[in-house]
Parts: C-alpha cells; structure tokens; sequence
C-alpha cells in the first residue's frame, strides 16, 4: 500500500481498495499480505476521499489470518470501488450481525452440521441454551437476511426422540403449492395472498419459515390437502397459487 503523506500518515482510498478481498464479511474485511506489525502500524493511519478524512481501522484481531474492522464511513466509500453485484457490496447489504458468517458456511451447500457445532462456527457457544430460541433469534433472522442479497436457502431439522440433532442447509426448488407433487416437502418463503386470503392463511397457521408437505390433491374440487406443523389444511385452488415454498432439490 502506498503512502501519500508519510508525515501525515494518509492513504487514498483507491490504494486501500486494493487490499480488499472479494469476500469480506460487513464488518471486517480480511487484508492480504499484511503481518501483524503492519496493521498495528496502520491503526492511527488516516484515509482520504474528496473531503472525508477518517480513521479507517476500529479494531484489529490477528488469528490465522489478520481481521480489521473498518470505519462505516470509509466502508461506504470503499464500496463505491467496486461493481453492484460484487460480494463485496452484497455482504453490506446484510443487517443481522450472524448473516455475514451464513454467507460463508453457505459457499459449500448442502451442509449439515449439529446445532451445537453451528453456535461454535457463529462465536456464540455460551449463548442460546435452547435450540428454540437459537433457530428463532439467529438462524432465521439471518436466512431471511441474506434473501435481500438472493442467497436462499433452507432450513431442515434432523429429530431423534424428538430433539433436533442436526441442521441441513439446502438450496431448492421455488413453486407455489401448486406445482408441487404429492409428498413433496418445502419452507413457505413468501405469502403473495392479499386480504382476507392472507388473513385466512395466517389462522391456519401458514407463515413464511413454516415447512409445509402437499398430501392430496383432489381434481374434481381442485383442492389441495396440505400439512403444517402436524395439522391438515385444505386449499382452495386460488389459495395453493398464492403460497410460494422452496422444495428441497433432490440433486442435493
């Protein structure tokens, strides 16, 4: 990185720019061939655009690989060097502090891991005791977080005696109910139903996150028979259209 001023103590951001991943998570960028003597270095350094000065690191934490948090203003600049649809861009997108590290583990689908395990990934193993309050408060919060940036995937639960033991992340199919085949499962991903259709669903229990199995579908009514969290519903036609799931795509 060259300096422009070294009494200074100030960098372009351009130069900065090109010390960047393409792949850094919204709040820290991973700095290539750097030692830890030069971050330290660069803590107080000054970063210039037009008549922004700011200081650009916040913190810095050195593992395998050097971690720097940058300023939010020197990060908005940043993001200016590089195209729309560049990771880089997408990730700052995110607003859930847990979605960027989903981002990562989401590289390599299917994945399947133990919800202990997954806490451990997410830097958060003393926290959630109950897997009812982890799905509900970081795994969720999180999937639909990075639908914004059209990463979709979803979520299936692994039971034995009725304890989840695994978690499986798997991209799938986007339909309605129905284009569904009888027996397939899918995650309800968005509700297009307008009032009072959208009302109705709702009572039954039919929200987005909610996993959802067509049963029967009768031709001579046009109806749909569909079960959610145990109980069977019964769709009208209109209805079935209005409920957009994600199936989970054999190939996986």
């Amino acid at each position: 990185m060259e300096v422009l001023n070294t009494k200074e103590n100030i960098f372009l951001i351009s130069k900065l720019a090109g010390l960047v991943k393409e792949n850094p998570n919204s709040e820290s960028y991973f700095l290539e061939n750097l030692y830890k003597d030069d971050v330290n270095n660069l803590l107080n350094k000054i970063v210039v655009s037009d008549n922004l000065k700011t200081h650009w690191i916040c913190w810095a934490k050195f593992d395998e690989m050097i971690e720097v948090g940058i300023n939010k203003h020197v990060k908005q600049v940043l993001l200016k060097k590089f195209k729309p649809n560049s990771g880089i861009v997408k990730i700052a997108r995110l607003k859930n502090s847990y979605s960027p590290k989903f981002f990562e583990l989401f590289k390599t689908l299917p994945l399947k891991i133990a919800p202990e395990a997954l806490k451990r990934e997410l830097g958060i193993i003393d926290k959630y005791e109950r897997y009812y309050d982890f799905k509900k408060k970081v795994i969720l919060p999180s999937l639909n977080d990075l639908e914004k940036i059209d990463v979709n995937v979803s979520l299936f639960e692994i039971k034995e005696n009725k304890k989840v033991v695994e978690l499986l992340f798997k991209k799938g199919d986007i339909m309605n109910v129905a284009e569904m085949k009888i027996g397939q499962v899918g995650v309800i991903k968005k509700i297009t139903a307008t009032e009072p259709f959208k009302s109705r669903l709702f009572s039954l229990g039919i929200v987005k996150g909610e996993k959802l199995k067509l049963l029967k579908h009768t031709l001579a009514k046009n109806t749909y028979e569909i079960e959610v969290n145990k109980s069977k519903i019964a769709l009208r036609d209109e209805e079935a259209k209005m409920i957009i799931v994600e199936v989970e795509n054999e190939k996986n």
